[in-house]
């Protein structure tokens, strides 16, 4: 059923922005569960990708919310079914990328704050190896600064399909070099302690 409903979602047309934002699509869900939690239940849900769509599904209601580009979407029998339920913009305000504040972190030698952005990959490295494994890429930002992406790949999953110029979206740790900075903590905590980071690329959640 959960399936079918998600194919329903892929089939719908969209108004499409440059690329989906988890950011913003979480914001958006978290709004929903906290302004309507009869029917968005927010315990154990997780925010899962379909095609092009960033959905989230409520057992305890049997409702979905989801998003492409800058619509939004719900479904369930209480909606009558699947409903366009207007843009992202209609119930938040969209956080803008994070590199002014990155920016800032840099230039006064700050570290281990969460931090979120868009950027280009401009260069991918060997995995470091040592002790827990990590994946390795340098990103460029807007700003044009750089940063090392070190992603612990014992504990989330590897980006196979990654590539030079392509766009990542990531949420995760700074710390401060003296050639930009590294993001790490691009994964789930397994013990529930540190806030969870990920890494979002070709529409999948990376995690």
């Amino acid at each position: 059923m959960k399936f079918i409903t998600l194919l329903f979602l892929a089939l719908i047309p969209a108004i499409s922005i440059a690329q989906n934002s988890l950011i913003n699509s979480n914001k958006l869900f978290n709004f929903a569960e906290a302004a309507y939690p009869e029917l968005f239940s927010s315990a154990g849900v997780e925010t899962t990708t379909l095609d092009e769509y960033l959905v989230r599904y409520y057992p305890n209601s049997d409702t979905y919310i989801g998003t492409k580009g800058e619509e939004v979407y719900v479904y369930g029998n209480v909606f009558g079914g699947l409903l366009r339920a207007g843009k992202i913009t209609d119930y938040i305000e969209l956080e803008a990328d994070s590199d002014e504040l990155l920016t800032q972190l840099f230039a006064s030698a700050q570290s281990n704050v969460q931090a979120y952005g868009t950027g280009t990959v401009i260069s991918i490295l060997s995995d470091d190896l040592n002790g827990s494994r990590h994946q390795r890429f340098i990103i460029e930002l807007k700003s044009k600064q750089t940063l090392l992406i070190a992603h612990n790949i014992d504990l989330a999953p590897r980006i196979d399909t990654l590539a030079v110029n392509d766009k990542i979206e990531f949420f995760g740790e700074y710390e401060w070099n003296d050639k930009g900075g590294v993001i790490h903590w691009t994964h789930h905590d397994p013990e529930e302690i540190h806030v969870n980071g990920w890494l979002f690329h070709s529409n999948v959640i990376y995690q």
